[in-house]
């Protein structure tokens, strides 16, 4: 099941890493690098990125950031393949009771809810249902959460989402599940700990992971476009690159608003190889040029690709050095 791919290569971040290896010895790293960056940073100190394995971890990173730290790397990563995985750390997933026909093997994250039989099925991590927390015998809660509204609660009970190891555990869960469809703490997902650790501990901000959902953003600041590119990085994800008419038609209408008559793109025109090309490797034949304008002139160096914000909103080269609004990538939610 392919996963896509994350988009750790392009923004930039401070850093966690974990001293020692396998320790919840964590330090903050005040350097901005890529992920990539980040990871041989720590690992050329004997060390790696920091591994997250349950709420006192991830308590003492949230200590660690300051108000100025908006974002800083942690070795979680995503993965080719999707693992199933107990809510609750350290749990086996050796005893499994799918009901017929289950789990779906979908290529995208799921989570899992107990039938009135006592059987599991993959359900909708949003769906709402009631659902069982792991205490010193399962304990039923009848208000109904979305998957990850439950783990929540369960874990502000300094618990956590039932896990089920044998059939006898399975039939407790059963008992107190008031014969109805409950969530229990099996999810599926593709990440993965830089260092091949098993940690399942997730904790993720809403609407997050959003598996490269981008959406667009116009930025009504003038800036040159390398500071404009800088911008994007630092705060949401990178320029725009426009590879399909449907991206066109999106920045379109968001260049519509903008405060210059020109609005900056992730495209940039190299005098020396005398080409153009987006700022990050992206694949797409779609050109929207303006007359006189595009890969059959030459440029003088220093230029860079724009949208008019009015008209027939084409593509233009422009003095990089020019200050236009620009329009950014950022994550949905």
């Amino acid at each position: 099941e392919e996963a896509s791919p994350l988009i750790r290569h392009i923004l930039y971040a401070v850093l966690f890493c974990s001293f020692a290896l396998g320790s919840s010895d964590f330090h903050l790293i005040n350097l901005k690098k890529s992920y990539e960056e980040a990871k041989n940073y720590c690992r050329e100190r004997n060390t790696d990125l920091a591994i997250i394995h349950n709420s006192t971890d991830m308590n003492s990173l949230i200590i660690l950031v300051s108000n100025s730290t908006p974002r800083a790397w942690i070795g979680l990563e995503i993965g080719n393949v999707r693992k199933w995985h107990w809510s609750r750390p350290n749990q086996k997933t050796d005893f499994l009771n799918w009901k017929v026909g289950e789990p779906k093997d979908k290529a995208e994250d799921a989570c899992v809810a107990m039938d009135p039989d006592g059987k599991w099925f993959e359900d909708d991590c949003g769906t709402r249902r009631s659902f069982v927390c792991h205490g010193n015998g399962p304990i039923f809660v009848a208000e109904t959460k979305s998957w990850r509204d439950a783990e929540s609660h369960c874990r502000g009970l300094s618990s956590d989402l039932v896990s089920i190891q044998s059939a006898e555990e399975n039939r407790a869960v059963h008992n107190v599940s008031a014969s109805q469809n409950v969530s229990i703490g099996l999810f599926k997902d593709p990440w993965k700990w830089s260092d091949g650790s098993n940690s399942s501990f997730r904790f993720w901000r809403r609407n997050q992971p959003n598996y490269n959902k981008e959406t667009l953003i116009l930025i009504q600041e003038n800036m040159t476009w390398l500071e404009a590119m800088s911008y994007c990085r630092e705060h949401h994800i990178d320029l725009v690159h426009i590879t399909t008419e449907d991206i066109q038609h999106k920045v379109e209408e968001k260049a519509k608003n903008a405060t210059t008559g020109h609005v900056w793109l992730g495209l940039r025109y190299t005098c020396n190889f005398k080409f153009w090309f987006w700022t990050k490797s992206t694949l797409g034949c779609y050109q929207n040029w303006g007359e006189g304008e595009g890969p059959n002139v030459e440029y003088e160096c220093g230029v860079s690709g724009a949208i008019e914000a009015t008209g027939r909103q084409q593509w233009v080269g422009l003095n990089e050095a020019e200050k236009l609004n620009f329009i950014c990538y950022t994550c949905a939610g």
